[in-house]
């Protein structure tokens, strides 16, 4: 019998290792590159020639409806094959094309988190309406772009537990056109967005003193995970100042391709966008010899930090319960009953397959029976958290 039982144990610790093989360390963070970075935003504001359709060529300006923009399209659509990921465009007008690179789910396929930013640029007319020159964009927003084809580089091996979306939008200067489009036929699909994530101008500190806003409006949960956002650049020690930022009254036009996703009631939440030095924006200055990398490398380890604590299984403190204090469960391996305290709500069994095994709302305590489970890992799931048990009899 005890050989039995020895089996069992390793038995179900084999299946955790080979479950959790996408389980990800926190240190992954300090992999962040700040050449990888740089040289992803060269070429994308024409600082260097890339090569696209087997010719070198320029990226030199990306405004909505010219041959720059095209050519940045192409770029991040080959940048997806190249790294791996299911990559498509999603037509958006006559004009516009935003280009998603995926990676499936394993526990929540249904499920997404969404970071996204806009790879178009623009610049200020003179007062007669005519445009004098064309911005290169490297801040606004090669910057975000750059920081999302890094993230993706360091997690493509890793599964996560929920599907995420790398998304470039287009013809954000121009009334958020595409993430309109996404998020408004996301939401008549019924899409389960689970958290949108932007980033836009991270690369402008002047006066270093490291300040970033966390731009959330009080809709769905995306005040939750904007005050989460501040404890998990804590958490990993990241040298940034983040504040809540948010606004009354009317909020489109407030921070960019987040807006529409409020619009239809998602979760989404904001990162950086400030304009430490107003005469750069949108103008012939927006080059990448003006960036604060150090600001820059940092804003893009909080954007990785918020993607792996919300879309991963990671080995960290960081609780996502937001509800009536700390769920806690106990005895864990357990044989007849479980004990579940701290917590007010919804809760879900599921086992390893996903599979739905029991559902009850509970309040502060409850006692489960958990006899009639096959030894196992089990997930104990809430609405923002997922803990996981075994049953060992």
């Amino acid at each position: 019998m005890k050989k039995s039982i020895y089996f069992l144990v390793c038995f179900s610790l084999t299946c955790i290792s080979n479950l959790f093989a996408f389980q990800l360390d926190k240190s992954i963070i300090d992999s962040v590159s700040i050449d990888s970075l740089i040289y992803s935003v060269n070429d994308l504001s024409g600082e260097h020639p890339v090569k696209i359709d087997g010719k070198d060529t320029l990226i030199s300006k990306r405004r909505f409806n010219t041959s720059g923009n095209q050519l940045a399209e192409k770029y991040l659509y080959n940048r997806g094959i190249e790294l791996g990921f299911t990559t498509s465009y999603q037509v958006c007008s006559e004009t516009c094309k935003n280009i998603i690179w995926e990676i499936d789910g394993t526990l929540y396929p249904d499920s997404i988190i969404i970071i996204g930013a806009h790879f178009d640029s623009d610049c200020f007319e003179d007062g007669s309406g005519q445009t004098k020159y064309l911005s290169p964009g490297a801040n606004d927003n090669a910057s975000g772009c750059a920081a999302i084809i890094e993230i993706a580089r360091l997690l493509r091996n890793y599964k996560p537990q929920f599907k995420i979306k790398f998304i470039f939008w287009d013809e954000e200067e121009f009334g958020m056109a595409g993430s309109a489009y996404y998020s408004n036929l996301a939401n008549s699909n019924f899409e389960k967005i689970k958290l949108y994530i932007n980033l836009d101008m991270l690369g402008w500190d002047k006066d270093n003193d490291g300040l970033v806003r966390i731009k959330y409006v009080d809709v769905a949960q995306s005040l939750n995970y904007a005050s989460e956002a501040i404890n998990i650049c804590k958490l990993y020690n990241i040298s940034l100042k983040p504040e809540l930022k948010t606004i009354k009254g009317s909020y489109i036009g407030f921070t960019g391709d987040a807006d529409y996703f409020w619009h239809n009631g998602f979760s989404a939440i904001g990162l950086a966008d400030l304009l430490d030095d107003i005469s750069l924006y949108h103008s012939e200055h927006d080059l990448v010899k003006y960036f604060n990398q150090e600001y820059y490398l940092n804003n893009s380890k909080f954007a990785l930090a918020l993607v792996l604590n919300f879309a991963y299984d990671i080995e960290t403190d960081v609780s996502e319960n937001y509800i009536n204090g700390e769920l806690s469960l106990y005895p864990n391996p357990a044989s007849e009953y479980l004990v579940i305290s701290g917590y007010d709500g919804d809760l879900e069994i599921i086992n390893a397959l996903g599979n739905n095994l029991w559902h009850e709302t509970i309040q502060s305590e409850k006692r489960i029976s958990v006899s009639n489970l096959v030894n196992g890992i089990y997930f104990l799931k809430t609405k923002n958290s997922i803990q996981k048990f075994m049953v060992l009899k």
